[in-house]
C-alpha cells in the first residue's frame, strides 16, 4: 500500500466553504459550486489556517488518510477551490503569499474578485493593470464614468481627449457632476478619475507612444478621419455610443486583425441604400445635448468596463467583431456581429482606411 503524501493546501480567498451536513461541505467559487463529503473537522481547520504546516504544528499538513481524500483536495486545488501553500519568506502579501497582495490596499476586493475567476494569477493580472494605457476619446455621457470604473479596477494610466466644455446633462454617477457644468472637459473628467483613484496617471502620453486601448465615447458615428488616425497607429479601440432608449458598446477593433468599424458601417450600407447619408447628418451635435437615461448610461458603463478588462487583462471580450446591445425596455443585453465586410480593406491583416 503506497505511503502517505504530504498536501499541504489552503482555502482559495475567493471560495467560501459551507456546512450543509456534519459531513458534508459545500465550496463555492464565483458562481460554482461543488459538494465535498468525508472531510474531517480537523481537515477543515487547516484549510482555514493562515499558516503554512511548517508552522502550525497543531494543526499539521493534510496528509489525507486515504487515495480518496488526498484525490479529492488534489482536484479541488486544480479546480482552484484550494490553494498550494507558499512560503512566508518568499512572499510579500498577507501572510507572506505575493497571490494574497494587491498593488494598493483600495484593490483588495478587485483581487478577490480576479481570483475567482484566474485563480493564483489574479494577482500578476492585477499588477499588469498598472502598466496599462487607456486613453477615453470624446465627450459622450459615459466617458468620464468609464474613465473613473477603469482607473476603479487598477488600470494605471487613463487620459481623456476633448476640447469641450462639461454641459449638464452629461453629469452622471460616478462621472461629472452638475458642479462640472461650464468647466473644460479633461479637467473635470480627469478629477472624476482621482476621486476614485487617487493614484491613476491622467496624463497625456509623450508624443509617439500609443495608449493600449482607445476608448471611442462618442454619441454618433466615428468619422473617417478618426478611424483611419486609429487604424494607422495601430491602436486597439473600442466604440460606446449612447442613445435615447438604447445602448451599444463595440466593436472592439484591433487593426489589421478583426473587423473595424467601416466595416461595420458597410454591413449597415448594405441593409439601407442610405445609411451613408444618414451617417453623416448623425455627426452634427444636438443643440441640446444628446437625450439618454441615466440608468441605461451607468450600466452600458460598467460594460464597455468589462469589455475594456476582458482585453487588456488577454481575454478574448465578447464585442471583437460584435456589439452588445441594450434596447429599453428590454432588459436582456444582445450580441450582434459585425463580421468582416468584403468591400473593406482591413480584411487579411491589411490596414483599413
Amino acid at each position: 500500500m503506497p505511503g502517505k503524501t504530504t498536501l499541504d493546501v489552503m482555502l482559495s480567498p475567493a471560495a467560501r466553504l459551507l456546512w450543509r451536513a456534519a459531513d458534508v461541505v459545500q465550496l463555492e467559487l464565483g458562481g460554482r459550486a461543488v459538494l465535498v463529503e468525508g472531510l474531517d473537522p480537523a481537515t477543515v481547520r487547516r484549510l482555514f489556517s493562515p499558516r503554512p504546516a511548517t508552522a502550525d504544528a497543531s494543526a499539521g499538513p493534510l496528509d489525507g488518510t486515504d487515495d480518496t481524500s488526498r484525490h479529492s483536495l488534489t482536484s479541488l486545488t486544480e479546480a482552484g477551490y484550494l490553494w498550494p501553500r507558499t512560503d512566508p519568506a518568499v512572499g510579500t502579501g498577507a501572510d507572506g503569499d505575493a497571490r494574497l497582495a494587491p498593488p494598493q490596499p483600495r484593490l483588495a476586493a478587485e483581487l478577490a474578485a480576479l481570483t475567482a475567476q484566474h485563480g493564483q494569477r489574479a494577482a500578476e493580472l492585477l499588477n499588469a493593470r498598472r502598466h496599462c494605457v487607456v486613453a477615453i476619446h470624446g465627450a459622450g455621457r459615459v466617458a468620464a464614468h468609464v474613465a473613473a470604473v477603469l482607473a476603479s479596477a487598477g488600470i494605471g494610466r487613463v487620459h481623456l481627449v476633448d476640447a469641450d466644455d462639461v454641459r449638464l446633462h452629461q453629469a452622471t454617477p460616478g462621472g461629472l457632476g452638475p458642479a462640472d457644468e461650464g468647466r473644460r472637459f479633461v479637467t473635470a473628467a480627469n478629477a472624476a478619475v482621482q476621486r476614485a483613484a487617487p493614484d491613476t496617471n491622467t496624463t497625456p502620453l509623450p508624443m509617439g507612444e500609443r495608449p493600449d486601448l482607445v476608448v471611442l465615447a462618442v454619441d454618433e458615428p466615428v468619422d473617417g478621419d478618426r478611424r483611419g488616425a486609429l487604424h494607422a497607429r495601430e491602436c486597439a479601440h473600442l466604440a460606446v455610443r449612447l442613445g435615447a432608449d438604447h445602448g451599444v458598446v463595440g466593436p472592439l477593433v484591433i487593426p489589421g486583425l478583426t473587423s473595424c468599424l467601416q466595416c461595420a458601417d458597410l454591413h449597415r450600407r448594405d441593409r439601407d441604400p442610405a445609411w451613408t447619408a444618414l451617417a453623416v447628418q448623425l455627426t452634427v451635435a444636438r443643440r441640446h445635448g444628446a437625450a439618454s437615461d441615466v440608468a441605461l448610461a451607468t450600466v452600458i458603463a460598467g460594460i464597455a468596463a468589462l469589455q475594456a478588462l476582458a482585453f487588456l487583462d488577454g481575454g478574448e471580450p465578447a464585442v471583437i467583431e460584435g456589439t452588445l446591445e441594450l434596447q429599453l425596455p428590454d432588459w436582456r443585453i444582445r450580441r450582434r456581429s459585425w463580421p468582416v465586410h468584403p468591400d473593406c480593406d482591413c480584411s487579411g491583416g491589411a490596414t483599413a482606411q
